[in-house]
């Protein structure tokens, strides 16, 4: 096997699913613009369907077509237990809250070091869009389609190298095309971690189902709490007054978030402590193209493919700092 040629078309497939994800987005913003000027801005959906429609109706589906010129495996399928998914879902939670406090570090750092306003889009469509809308592209679609993309696509080619090749890959490709340093450490690490469930299990149901829980209690359920106490309101009417009448008047959902929080910082704690007594039972097995450390590294970074991908991610940062 052509090593270097194999992750060249890897990088490539996924440089085309950038590529065509961004163009498409800024022509159909641009007709958009031109026909009805300021809707975008006016309709929430607009956004959703401008940040999701070109990725998956044209990114991923070329990129499927390229990744699948390569040789796949089939995974060995076993089961988890009721038990070992809520450790894992603990476990997600924690890498989810831990590699935030990472990205808004990062980020805040970067902006005063640049003086750029570095600002989350996701936030923005969170605090913004309309709740079905939410639900829709952040809770259904992201997880079934990213899994598909990120996890299966991915894994089930790249495996022939070792699991930890595939769950890096996986992991790193996850984080770098949410496209900014708010979302990548957490998306890193959940990428990780999600590869290495279907590693073992061979089942890409249980990765579907971890995304969408966390999207579903970090993203829906806390957006539909905030919503119901008027919080995007309140925090930025500067008024104390108009603060405290909001809380006292939707005190069922401010009761609601305090729930929520003791219920994901408790998920948090633990999914720490199984971390740490797990990881003696973590099993990175080796494959019939193994490769040593260094050789990995040239390997999968040194190809035409994978530089222009981590090109066209360093575009799509930049056009996620620029307002």
């Amino acid at each position: 096997m052509d090593k270097k040629r194999f992750f060249s078309t890897t990088g490539f497939a996924y440089f085309v699913l950038v590529i065509l994800w961004l163009g498409v987005q800024i022509l159909l913003s641009t007709i958009i613009q031109a026909v009805a000027p300021g809707s975008i801005y006016r309709y929430p959906v607009l956004l959703w369907l401008l940040s999701s429609v070109p990725l998956y109706l044209a990114g991923m589906p070329v990129c499927a077509l390229i990744m699948q010129r390569l040789p796949a495996m089939e995974l060995y399928q076993n089961r988890m237990t009721g038990r070992n998914w809520f450790s894992t879902l603990c476990a997600a939670v924690f890498i989810c809250y831990a590699g935030n406090l990472i990205g808004n570090g990062v980020s805040s750092l970067l902006s005063r070091l640049t003086g750029m306003e570095i600002t989350s889009s996701v936030d923005e469509m969170l605090s913004s869009g309309n709740l079905g809308y939410v639900f829709l592209f952040s809770v259904i679609l992201a997880p079934l389609m990213e899994e598909l993309v990120f996890r299966k696509l991915l894994i089930d080619r790249v495996i022939v190298f070792g699991d930890r090749t595939a769950i890096l890959l996986s992991g790193l490709f996850f984080g770098l095309i949410h496209g900014n340093f708010y979302q990548f450490f957490y998306a890193f690490g959940l990428g990780c971690l999600f590869a290495y469930v279907y590693i073992r299990t061979g089942r890409l149901g249980y990765c579907i189902s971890f995304h969408m829980a966390i999207n579903f209690l970090n993203g829906f359920l806390s957006s539909v709490l905030l919503e119901k106490i008027n919080y995007y309101d309140w925090i930025n009417s500067g008024s104390y007054d108009y603060m405290i009448t909001s809380i006292f008047s939707h005190f069922g959902a401010l009761v609601g978030i305090i729930f929520l929080f003791i219920l994901l910082f408790g998920m948090a704690v633990a999914g720490l402590v199984i971390l740490i007594m797990s990881r003696r039972n973590i099993e990175l097995r080796s494959a019939e193209y193994e490769m040593p450390a260094g050789e990995t590294f040239r390997t999968v970074f040194g190809n035409a493919g994978v530089i222009l991908f981590v090109i066209s991610i360093v575009v799509l940062f930049i056009l996620n700092i620029i307002p």
